[in-house]
């Protein structure tokens, strides 16, 4: 069975070539997947299901062009995973530019992606 470390690698290949399904397909049926942030912006989110996470990715796309997305440091303890990394992107509905720090803390066990949590710098994406 692949390391949790291999399993993300995977996930953000995917997500860097735009294929959401192959995200998918990594992630438990019953995956708790949060992203943290004021109710202001169009995407935090808590899904308790694939069909809520691809729901997630289709609004996040529609408000975000993603011009860059770079995870940088993986640090492992044993089932959880926190990545560091850095995002930017345009607003679609006013095409402004932002740039953010991110990190992303997850759970993988039985070779799927059980629990994931994003942090970024919401004020950035206000701005």
């Amino acid at each position: 069975m692949e390391t949790p470390i291999a399993l993300a690698k995977r996930a953000y290949e995917a997500f860097g070539r735009g294929d959401i399904p192959g995200v998918l397909e990594l992630i438990a049926d019953d995956v708790d997947w949060k992203v943290v942030g004021p109710s202001s912006l169009p995407y935090p989110t808590h899904c308790k299901s694939k069909a809520e996470v691809g729901a997630y990715f289709q609004q996040l796309a529609a408000s975000d062009e993603i011009t860059r997305f770079e995870p940088r440091e993986f640090i492992e303890a044993g089932e959880r995973l926190v990545v560091l990394g850095w995002v930017e992107a345009n607003i679609r509905s006013n095409n402004e530019p932002f740039e953010s720090e991110w990190v992303h803390v997850m759970t993988i066990k039985d070779g799927l992606l059980r629990n994931w949590t994003q942090f970024f710098d919401t004020a950035a994406r206000v701005r």
